[in-house]
């Protein structure tokens, strides 16, 4: 998107074309670094100027044209003018919830990332006077621009700071913990892999990924005699092998079926149920 000064294009803003996303997590806040790159024209002689006042918003785009507000985020620095042109790339750091960004993730549905950023600020000329430099002439800017990652870079930025295992799919257990034995955490890290990749084919794999275990589960540990219904640890150990069992019969029915039967619903509810019974055993 170009920038005016006056009747002069100065310079311009577009997303980078090879800075990737990146993320930092906070206590109940994801900042997500936004890479732009900055094209300056040369100052004319006597015309110098200072672009300032950066803020940046995040917006998801609705169908129907309706837009929701995914983060906002504010550059520090100042940009002044030079003798000669200017190139160079810039983070700006977008404040998110992690509630924002899982619902952006259920929004997004594993499709393209597809963002709107809106980014606002001032360009003041600068003056000499008496020796000194002052500011004049404060003129707004305001460029609108979509940008647009790879599922891998996204994913990855999002991974990095922990979003993945514990908000945005919502896994009631990170996927590592004491207790778990090796196969059954990995079996739940390669379903979770293939969570990420998104579509029927990727969900009803992240299924695949559990049934293997729960019937090696079931092999060890069958489910024998009728409920004890007295609240004792007996009691306890037969309900939960009874939900094993229930989402055996749910995985295996996801497997052999064909992949349209399995949603992402249906996906994330296998990784919940069996993340928590691995948690749970």
């Amino acid at each position: 998107m170009e920038i005016t000064y006056g009747a002069r294009q100065i310079g311009s803003i577009n997303p980078s074309r090879t800075g990737q996303p990146t993320t930092q997590r906070g206590f109940d806040l994801v900042v997500v670094g936004i890479p732009l790159d900055f094209r300056f024209e040369a100052c004319e002689s006597g015309g110098h100027w200072m672009l300032c006042d950066l803020t940046v918003d995040i917006l998801v785009r609705r169908p129907g044209g309706e837009t929701w507000l995914l983060g906002s985020g504010s550059h520090a620095g100042m940009f002044m003018s030079s003798t000669g042109p200017l190139d160079l790339t810039t983070s700006v750091n977008i404040r998110c919830s992690p509630r924002g960004l899982a619902q952006y993730e259920v929004f997004r549905d594993s499709g393209p990332v597809r963002l709107l950023c809106e980014v606002r600020g001032k360009i003041c000329g600068l003056l000499n006077a008496n020796g000194a430099n002052c500011l004049s002439n404060p003129s707004p800017i305001f460029c609108s621009m979509e940008i647009e990652w790879s599922r891998e870079s996204w994913t990855n930025a999002l991974s990095s700071c922990g979003l993945s295992t514990s908000v945005l799919v919502e896994i009631p257990l990170p996927l590592v913990g004491e207790g778990i034995p090796d196969d059954g955490r990995n079996a739940l890290l390669d379903a979770f892999e293939a969570f990420n990749h998104g579509g029927a084919t990727a969900w009803k794999n992240s299924v695949g990924h559990i049934r293997p275990y729960l019937e090696a589960w079931k092999d060890q540990e069958p489910l024998s005699g009728t409920e004890p219904k007295d609240n004792s640890v007996a009691d306890r150990t037969w309900k939960l092998l009874n939900l094993r069992d229930a989402l055996y019969k749910c995985c295996h029915f996801w497997v052999h079926e064909p992949r349209s039967s399995c949603t992402r619903k249906d996906a994330l509810l296998a990784l919940a149920t069996f993340s928590s019974l691995l948690q749970a055993r």
